[in-house]
């Protein structure tokens, strides 16, 4: 359940900083991103831009997706877990289910790399 209002500024790069910390409590996890955290929203290549934008109802999941990905979150969560989270919180935003079960899967597949590396 999102407990704060998501309030970004547009960095004009295809990035977002958060203006305040953005708060959202899982079943398990009460989660805090913190203001300054800059976030892409979701990884959306750009051939796929034209089906699925980076933001829209996904943006709270894919911002606190970011941050469980991030080196600086300071939660103990594996990169199963931290994907497992971003497909709950899609669940819960209502995200049409073949999109949601789409970006969990693309999350699954591709994030790896990104996980605990760097900002």
């Amino acid at each position: 359940m999102e407990l704060t209002k998501l309030l970004v500024k547009d960095l004009m790069n295809g990035k977002f900083e958060l203006f305040s910390d953005y708060v959202y409590k899982t079943k398990e996890y009460l989660i805090k991103v913190p203001k300054g955290f800059v976030t892409d929203y979701a990884s959306i290549p750009k051939l796929f831009r034209t089906v699925v934008l980076p933001y829209g109802k996904h943006s709270g999941a894919s911002v606190v997706h970011d941050w469980l990905y991030s080196s600086n979150c300071n939660l103990d969560v594996s990169r199963e877990k931290a994907d497992k989270i971003f497909l709950e919180i899609l669940k819960e935003e209502k995200v049409n289910f073949l999109l949601r079960i789409l970006m969990y899967i693309a999350v699954r597949k591709f994030g790896r790399s990104r996980f605990r590396n760097g900002v």
